[in-house]
């Protein structure tokens, strides 16, 4: 059933009931100014692709249909509800860095739960009323609509930046088949002149204003990067164990943000989950997949995978100059049956006496 009509809700009880959910913003646009936006960023999307940005994260392309185009998932789509979490945290300046994003547990499990909860709430004002959500792993392109309802702009590093909250928030979308109210958007600014992020990445994976090659990202080659890490870029991903937030610690916007903003979902802070950094020696302890589950399972730690941690734990223990993780190093090369594991774990010895002389 389609509506064309506006649908009866008052957009001040929306506004309560997402508010006390624990969102931290949220916007409400219809799907015309969605499209336009869309047809825009499409366009980019291939010329990245045509790049190579991408890396081996094939995936993307396959979803680009369904990315640029919401009425594949949702035929008769009218409106769009896109909600902010916020998701800062304090630093961690220990060697074994985790992303802030990845700090608490597993967002997507949380955030679709408050989504289907905003379904339901939805569909008890009008029965006729079905949608479609999503929270980062869908095709949907969550930014993009992010942008159209007004909860930030698109910083030099590619990523959404609120001006009153900084850039350490999540992002989850919903399309709805009923012509909701559209909210008020705020005008954005821009980040001008600034060039803080482009020269603070140690692997210039910013390669032009909002464009990262993911072959030098070190959050790509931390996470969703499969395979070894070139040898070159090893010496620049540091004490980064899985992720990078160092484009978004330097942002003009992102200055003292974390200290002061509240998170309205607790279970994404880090005392609900891996912490700010890890100890590497306990990383390569990890024996089997079945502990590294025990551990880390309802997390984002699980992305990545054993075999991914210890490597990542392999480079970052190279970056030190601690001979005492060597034992913990040389136990990965006698444990493992996979080479490229004893690759990373001979480099890093390599690397840590090579220091120490």
């Amino acid at each position: 059933m389609l509506y064309n009509q506006l649908m009866t809700i008052d957009p001040d009880k929306l506004k309560g009931f997402i508010e006390g959910q624990g969102w931290s913003a949220f916007g409400v646009v219809s799907i015309q100014d969605v499209k336009t936006a869309l047809g825009r960023h499409e366009k980019i999307f291939e010329k990245w692709l045509e790049q190579g940005y991408q890396a081996d994260m094939n995936y993307l392309e396959t979803m680009k249909n369904d990315r640029f185009h919401p009425e594949n998932k949702l035929a008769d789509v009218r409106s769009v509800i896109v909600l902010q979490a916020w998701y800062g945290s304090s630093g961690g300046g220990k060697r074994g860095i985790v992303a802030r994003y990845a700090r608490g547990r597993d967002y997507h499990k949380i955030l679709k739960k408050k989504l289907t909860v905003l379904s339901d709430w939805l569909q008890e004002q009008d029965r006729g009323i079905r949608s479609y959500l999503s929270v980062d792993s869908g095709p949907t392109v969550d930014r993009v609509l992010a942008e159209v309802a007004g909860l930030g702009f698109f910083g030099n590093n590619s990523n959404l930046i609120d001006p009153s909250k900084g850039s350490y928030f999540f992002i989850a979308s919903m399309l709805v088949n009923a012509q909701l109210p559209a909210t008020e958007k705020k005008r954005m600014p821009t980040c001008g002149d600034c060039q803080n992020c482009r020269k603070a990445c140690p692997m210039g994976a910013i390669v032009a204003p909002g464009t990262i090659d993911a072959r030098r990202c070190i959050a790509y080659l931390t996470i969703e990067n499969r395979g070894g890490i070139p040898v070159g870029l090893r010496s620049k991903i540091g004490n980064r164990l899985f992720g990078c937030d160092i484009c978004q610690e330097v942002c003009p916007f992102n200055e003292g943000r974390a200290a002061r903003q509240l998170i309205g979902f607790t279970e994404l802070t880090s005392q609900n989950g891996v912490g700010d950094y890890l100890d590497l020696r306990e990383i390569l302890a990890i024996a089997t997949d079945e502990e590294f589950e025990r551990r880390y399972a309802g997390t984002p730690l699980m992305r990545t995978k054993r075999r991914g941690l210890i490597r990542n734990a392999c480079v970052v223990a190279g970056n030190t100059m601690d001979s005492s993780i060597i034992p913990f190093l040389q136990e990965v090369i006698g444990r493992e049956k996979d080479e490229m594991l004893w690759e990373h774990a001979d480099w890093a010895i390599k690397e840590i006496e090579n220091r120490a002389t």
